[in-house]
């Protein structure tokens, strides 16, 4: 509930587009804030989660944020049902995008791919039961 879903809200908080009126819900709570990466989020968010996941890069700006927003509806236009929220699904998201790959996101793709056959293998066991 404390994660940053819609752009629209995000732009009407020019200066710190996590509080309002300067009060932080999260920090109130004790919470750590996170950007949820969905259809409704916008270029300055999308490159908000870059910086949040894989640190600084020069290629995490708005310009590539907002190719971001654009290839999340591409791929919901033709019916592809995407995860954008984890490591791994940003990074493709970048690439998609059109973004140059950084050590750590290549780590985060490769990393999902190890641990793919395990998981489907447990998807499978509880189709089973």
């Amino acid at each position: 509930a404390l994660d940053m879903v819609f752009g629209f809200i995000h732009s009407a908080m020019k200066d710190d587009p996590t509080t309002f009126d300067g009060f932080d819900i999260a920090k109130f709570l004790g919470v750590e804030r996170s950007v949820r990466v969905t259809t409704m989020a916008n270029g300055d968010m999308l490159c908000m989660k870059l910086h949040e996941v894989f640190g600084v890069d020069d290629q995490f700006n708005e310009e590539m944020g907002n190719a971001m927003k654009q290839q999340i509806l591409v791929n919901a236009t033709e019916g592809r049902r995407e995860e954008y929220d984890s490591a791994a699904g940003l990074a493709i998201l970048f690439d998609q995008a059109g973004g140059q790959l950084t050590p750590a996101m290549a780590n985060a793709i490769n990393e999902s791919t190890e641990n793919q056959p395990r998981i489907e293998a447990l998807i499978a066991e509880v189709k089973v039961e």
